[in-house]
């Protein structure tokens, strides 16, 4: 069979009636300011004799672009240490005659899906399937003997423009993820100052309907507090989890870790003792809990005002 389930000649003429979709993947290296270092190209057989090249494949019926990239990326290294986004950073296109600045592939018209595989590091790598042998190379020391776009998809990856885009990304999502942690933990604040001066009139002397009226104001203090805290700590986690995966991704220096992880907050915190054990809990669902502690009352409060108890 000549390419998945079709014949040789089935699939001779299906290519050279039909585009055909593919997905390209190329393993990278990252400094560590998150720029591409070294590319890793296997080398293969081609129409132009042993090439080195980039890893790639066709589309299968109902796959993903990110499944296919992973199936060919497996099919070559099946140690599973590439880090695939889940988005392509480029289509590339391979034409059967020479065009400028375009891929080159004489056997079919092919539009390729471009991902970057991310690598910790330049380990070498036992290749299999359709790969002779396997190299890492600078960005600015690429082989002579490329495959026809290859180098095309080298540039873009590594190209300024690319980076700057993702830096400024980073930049807004991490702004963002700063303000809904600080708003996250305002809201308890002014809501326990809040909460203490309204508890303060409920449990004094006075009128009962005026002790009723501030316990129940306190209450909704609480519920309104909780929610909003809730609200602020979804879009922090949120921002958190996307931040983490763009320094996975793109080879720069974690500052994130994974907020649904805890074993690496396990692995910091060390020992025990109570202090430690109290480090153990997750601020947010303490206050959080306090807040409603703090509605409970107020509405208990408010019933026996209510009824001059």
């Amino acid at each position: 069979m000549a390419s998945g389930h079709f014949s040789d000649t089935e699939w001779r003429e299906i290519s050279d009636r039909l585009p055909i979709a593919c997905v390209d993947v190329l393993p990278v290296v990252h400094d560590g300011e998150g720029r591409i270092a070294k590319v890793g190209l296997i080398l293969r057989g081609s129409p132009f004799g042993k090439v080195w090249c980039h890893v790639g494949g066709r589309l299968l019926i109902d796959e993903t672009l990110a499944e296919a990239a992973r199936r060919e990326l497996d099919a070559v290294d099946p140690s599973g240490a590439g880090a695939l986004p889940r988005r392509p950073f480029m289509v590339n296109e391979y034409f059967r005659e020479l065009r400028p600045g375009l891929g080159h592939d004489p056997r079919k018209h092919a539009v390729a899906a471009c991902f970057v595989a991310t690598y910790p590091d330049d380990r070498p790598l036992t290749v299999t399937g359709e790969a002779d042998d396997f190299a890492w190379y600078r960005t600015d020391d690429l082989p002579g003997d490329l495959w026809p776009g290859t180098g095309q998809m080298v540039a873009q990856a590594a190209g300024e423009p690319g980076w700057r885009e993702e830096q400024a990304v980073y930049s807004a999502v991490n702004d963002r993820h700063v303000s809904s942690n600080g708003l996250m933990w305002q809201t308890p604040v002014l809501a326990m100052t809040a909460m203490a001066f309204l508890l303060t009139i409920a449990l004094g002397g006075g009128a009962e309907w005026r002790r009723a009226l501030a316990a129940a104001l306190s209450a909704v203090v609480a519920v309104a507090s909780v929610q909003l805290m809730a609200r602020h700590s979804s879009l922090e986690l949120r921002d958190a989890e996307l931040l983490w995966e763009m320094e996975r991704v793109h080879g720069m220096r974690p500052v994130h870790a994974p907020p649904s992880s805890r074993r690496a907050l396990g692995a910091r915190r060390g020992g025990g003792g109570p202090v430690n054990l109290l480090a153990s809990f997750r601020s947010r669902n303490v206050w959080m809990a306090a807040m409603a502690s703090f509605a409970v009352v107020s509405v208990v409060v408010a019933v026996l005002a209510v009824f001059g108890l």
